[in-house]
């Protein structure tokens, strides 16, 4: 059992007291010293002793410190009783913790007394009633903002998607408040608007999940990270092929507003091209060459955390190699494929509806890549032999987020296979669910009826493949 020691004077010392007899700890023992009986609460457990005197007597007060203490709060209203408090209780005990209420601003050079600042508190506290501001819990945890509470707007990107469907690393959702009640949060939940989140994560990575919440879209590559990625290798790539991707990436790069693009260079071997691409260093791009020839894994991934990337790009040569399929898989990043079609000709955003949940999951990121670039976007709905019930929710969700949103959809159903209608077409990015199936041997995917499977018959326009597997959360 703890024995604790109060000093009680004032407003804030009543609803203290109260507070304690409504929520009392049984393991705890509480004396109380004070002055005024009238902020004494009416109902007095029996773990209370309380005294009537002024704390500032020392002579009074010593008598009650010949006991052991744990530890002391100090919340009085008036300064000088205050400090004259804590000078008295020092003197006979000078190792006790002491937990002192300041309104002053006062500053202690005492190792064992923790400073409560109600002017800071108050000021905090009200803060967060202030819109767009995330609530971050103040005395739970470290308080560094690893614990935060946030509002889903009706604008969100976040309403009606299955918490199951939202990528979360390094952060989770851990509660869902709806109507004043908490709410545990399943895979299968979907979030509403006014949805109040309880998040827990690292604090920079919550100050990204806060903004991609509350500033709808235009957030894109968060949350994956922040910073666009080209990786160049010229012993992979022709010279045509790296300067057609340095041309898209630069355009790409100034649609995707406020983020910093990393070039990195692999196996230099054209001296010429390095010095144009080295040229484009600026504040804003930043070229790397690695001159050691490392492994392109151990490169990649350590750029990618060094970095903070959030969208990896590369050219058609790169991404068709199986080997650097395999690491971007594993890095669960975003990946944009360039191709002969120009980003800057592009003028619709294209996805094949499956009845697979990555579906959801990836329709968020169609939504925020399709605003920023300035595309409609269309869905293909495959359905020979008529619509399943999963497609039919699949289709309202992106229906429901259109409406959200106000951005322009085109919804084609037919019973043609859509591969080959869209092989016919130029001008299109594809966003494709970045599953296994990516990394699946072409040779059996050409006889394959899966559509994900078969997406490099579209490789002549560029792609976006989006992380998706349940393995990513």
């Amino acid at each position: 059992m703890k024995n604790i020691l109060i000093l009680a004077d004032g407003i804030v010392a009543k609803h203290f007291l109260h507070r304690i007899s409504e929520t009392f700890i049984s393991t705890n023992s509480y004396t109380v010293i004070t002055f005024d009986k009238s902020i004494l609460p009416k109902n007095q457990p029996s773990f209370f002793t309380f005294y009537t005197f002024d704390p500032t007597s020392y002579i009074k007060l010593s008598k009650i410190l010949k006991r052991d203490f744990d530890d002391i709060f100090i919340i009085m209203k008036n300064r000088v009783d205050a400090e004259g408090a804590y000078q008295n209780i020092r003197r006979d005990k000078p190792f006790t913790r002491i937990t002192f209420f300041n309104k002053w601003d006062m500053i202690f050079k005492d190792e064992n007394l923790l400073s409560i600042n109600a002017n800071e508190l108050l000021a905090s506290r009200i803060y967060d009633f202030l819109p767009n501001v995330p609530v971050i819990a103040q005395n739970v945890g470290l308080g560094q903002g690893e614990i935060m509470e946030v509002l889903v707007p009706f604008g969100s990107s976040y309403v009606y998607r299955h918490i199951g469907t939202i990528i979360q690393n390094q952060w989770r959702i851990v509660g869902l408040y709806r109507s004043n009640k908490l709410i545990l949060p399943t895979p299968s939940l979907m979030i509403k608007p006014n949805d109040v989140l309880l998040l827990v994560g690292k604090p920079s990575v919550l100050e990204s999940v806060f903004k991609e919440i509350k500033q709808e879209l235009g957030q894109f590559p968060a949350p994956f990270g922040e910073n666009l990625y080209l990786y160049i290798d010229m012993q992979e790539e022709s010279k045509e092929c790296i300067l057609n991707c340095l041309e898209q990436v630069t355009y790409f790069h100034r649609r995707i507003k406020g983020k910093k693009l990393i070039i990195r260079i692999n196996n230099p071997t054209d001296i010429k091209l390095l010095e144009k691409i080295k040229s484009l260093d600026n504040e804003h791009i930043e070229t790397i060459v690695d001159y050691n020839y490392d492994q392109p894994e151990s490169i990649i991934k350590t750029d990618i955390l060094k970095y903070n990337i959030g969208l990896i790009i590369c050219g058609y040569d790169i991404f068709s190699n199986k080997i650097y399929k395999e690491i971007f898989f594993s890095i669960k990043k975003p990946v944009l494929q360039l191709s002969q079609t120009s980003l800057i000709n592009l003028n619709k955003l294209v996805v094949i509806l499956s009845e697979d949940k990555n579906m959801e999951i990836i329709s968020t990121t169609v939504f925020d890549v399709a605003s920023q670039l300035d595309l409609d976007i269309e869905l293909l709905d495959y359905e020979p032999d008529g619509k399943s019930e999963k497609k039919s929710f699949i289709l309202n969700h992106y229906e429901n987020l259109s409406n959200i949103f106000s951005k322009k959809m085109k919804v084609i159903q037919e019973q043609k296979n859509p591969i080959r209608e869209l092989a016919t077409q130029k001008d299109f990015l594809q966003v494709v669910p970045f599953t296994k199936k990516i990394i699946s041997n072409r040779i059996f995917s050409i006889f394959s009826t899966d559509f994900e499977k078969l997406y490099f018959k579209l490789s002549d326009n560029p792609q976006l493949f989006v992380p998706s597997d349940s393995q990513i959360r």
